[in-house]
């Protein structure tokens, strides 16, 4: 501050994260948004890594407001995993120290209270936005009030924020009141609801009768796009009012966002702590867009980012290639150009783009809609690719981020020029694919193409990679314990992978997370949409076994894989089953199409993209 000459800041971020000033990681992305709009900004971050709330204490008290963030991702999740056992590592505080509150929002409203009083505080993030009605909390195993409501904050921003926050800002400065703004939420009054207001099943109903969680999705879904009406939830006797999304940003919206000056490393502050290790996977990355059309049912990215794709210029992402290509410690890789599905760089949707409700028909499932631009797409995704391979100091341009396999076959289910592009120039020894499962059943509860999709990309993967001369292999990721999964579900993903002799070392255990479908179906036993009942494993031991039948070759995984065969009635697969244990255990065997740093791939925390 003396460096700037300032003698006050107008805002003060709060974050559970170390800061790294990149803009993958959520409240850099809003610091220097709002920097460049001329408001002193400053970064209290992991202030509970100082004694007796030092860290409370290192900067004033804005003079705007104080804006609050649990971190990159919701605090129960980078706390705890799947089986709910705390985490021995934080990749995104210093040096992986682990002391994160829990429901961080919660924690950081309350010292902001205290330690800044008669400021504003608004919260915002991957932890505020899915919790901004009353929920399920897995974690706690009990229904839980709007996170607005707990914590007592101000006002809650969901979605990726960048406007709401510059009006949040601009309204402070002006003393105008923080109502009425698009894609926030209050609490009100009931004479304070508009009229034209939809109401949802309040927390009070839901807490009694969690089926009222269906009425509550289906309502978040049907009024999730520009013009919808805003939902009132009645908590006792006042109402968290949400108001309805923005409209799409502009394409130079999202460029101007993505250009500002990031340095793209932590704070030097964290050097002697180890920096933050959740910087590398990205750091030489370029996100090339937001939102995601997959609606799968264990992701709410399109209740956060939006259903429309939207994507930064030609222009843009050769600007920050350039920009990596000039740092000094750049060594000519980039490793990623995507974003939530690399594939879908400049996907449209007339409908979405107008940005207009569509609920009779999902975008991918059971196929790619009609309306959508693929082959167009995938043209622009490719030339894209293409130049930023050309930018000088760029000897290698990767596509880290998952792609959707489905959307590499055109409408005559031919592959698309992109397939080939992939293999010969972007992939650095292994395509990162999702089929998820194997079982038709599950498949369609987690809103997934079938296996056999999968299968016939496979080939065509396999086929151009040795007609190429490529020594590269797929990486697959599986999910164990959702919605929908049976022990005879769980014993064909096991039999597929036995055919293939293929056991990941890893898989991805099911987190029934707050707005997402999977959630709803995890605890009402129905699916909110189709209303199809579903079975639930939901005891610790139906979650183990069927970790144990996808990791098969896991020593302590053969006990509970051969007592689970033999309580289907599937005796039949048990004498394959011990020869290729036996094989494996004699070193001869190998998972086919499979690296060893494949092998070791590991699933870091239990989220979505």
């Amino acid at each position: 501050m003396e460096r700037l000459g300032w003698d006050a800041l107008d805002i003060v971020l709060v974050t559970g994260d170390g800061y790294v000033d990149h803009p993958s990681f959520g409240v850099s992305a809003i610091g220097r948004l709002l920097e460049s709009e001329g408001y002193r900004v400053g970064i209290l971050d992991v202030p509970e890594l100082e004694p007796d709330d030092a860290g409370w204490k290192r900067l004033p008290a804005p003079e705007l407001f104080v804006g609050v963030s649990a971190g990159t991702i919701d605090s129960m999740v980078t706390n705890y995993t799947a089986s709910k056992k705390k985490r021995r590592k934080d990749v995104y505080r210093p040096g992986g120290e682990t002391g994160r509150p829990n429901l961080a929002t919660i924690a950081y409203t309350s010292k902001a209270r205290h330690f800044f009083p008669g400021v504003p505080v608004i919260v915002g993030g991957l932890e505020a936005g899915p919790r901004r009605l009353a929920h399920y909390a897995y974690f706690q195993d009990r229904i839980r009030r709007s996170i607005l409501v707990d914590s007592k904050a101000d006002l809650l921003v969901w979605g990726m924020g960048e406007r709401q926050i510059l009006e949040v800002a601009r309204r402070c400065r002006a003393g105008e009141a923080l109502d009425g703004i698009a894609m926030t939420c209050e609490y009100v009054r009931e004479e304070e609801l508009p009229a034209n207001v939809r109401r949802v099943p309040s927390f009070e109903a839901i807490q009694a009768d969690s089926d009222e969680l269906i009425g509550l999705f289906n309502a978040v879904r049907e009024e999730n796009h520009p013009g919808a009406r805003p939902l009132a939830q009645a908590h006792g006797t006042r109402f968290v009012l949400q108001h309805p999304p923005l409209p799409p940003s502009s394409q130079v919206e999202v460029d101007s966002y993505y250009d500002l000056p990031f340095q793209r490393d932590w704070h030097p502050d964290h050097t002697a702590a180890g920096g933050i290790s959740a910087l590398e996977t990205v750091r030489w990355s370029i996100n090339t867009h937001r939102g995601c059309m997959a609606d799968c049912s264990f992701c709410s990215i399109t209740f956060h980012q939006g259903r429309s794709i939207q994507s930064r210029s030609e222009g843009s992402v050769l600007r920050e290639a350039a920009k990596l290509a000039e740092s000094h410690n750049f060594r000519g890789t980039i490793t990623d150009v995507g974003g939530p599905t690399a594939n879908m760089y400049g996907l449209g949707c007339t409908l979405l783009e107008k940005g207009e409700p569509c609920l009779d028909r999902d975008c991918l499932s059971p196929d790619v809609c009609p309306a959508l631009r693929i082959d167009k797409t995938s043209e622009g995704y490719r030339r894209l690719l293409g130049l930023v391979r050309e930018t000088p100091g760029v000897k290698h341009t990767f596509v880290g981020s998952g792609v959707r396999y489905d959307m590499l076959f055109d409408k005559r289910g031919e592959l698309l020029p992109l397939h080939k592009d992939l293999i010969e120039h972007h992939v650095s020894g292994r395509m990162k694919l999702a089929p998820e499962h194997a079982s038709p059943e599950v498949l369609r509860v987690m809103n997934k193409p079938s296996f056999d999709v999968y299968e016939a990309y496979e080939a065509a993967y396999k086929s151009d990679c040795e007609t190429l001369g490529r020594d590269q292999h797929l990486v697959n990721y599986f999910i164990v314990g959702h919605p929908g999964t049976t022990l005879k579900n769980a014993i064909e993903l096991f039999e597929t992978l036995l055919d293939r002799n293929y056991s990941p070392e890893q898989v991805q255990e099911f987190i029934p997370l707050p707005m997402t479908r999977g959630c709803i179906q995890w605890v009402t036993g129905r699916d909110p949409i189709t209303d199809e009942e579903l079975f639930v494993p939901r005891t610790p031991r139906e979650r183990k076994v069927q970790k144990a039948l996808a990791c098969w070759k896991a020593p302590d995984s053969v006990p509970l894989v051969e007592e689970a065969l033999r309580e289907a009635g599937r005796e039949d697969l048990l004498a394959r089953y011990r020869r290729a244990i036996a094989h494996h255990s004699s070193g001869k065997g190998k998972s086919r199409g499979r690296t060893k740093a494949a092998e070791t791939e590991s699933m870091e925390l239990d989220t979505c993209g």
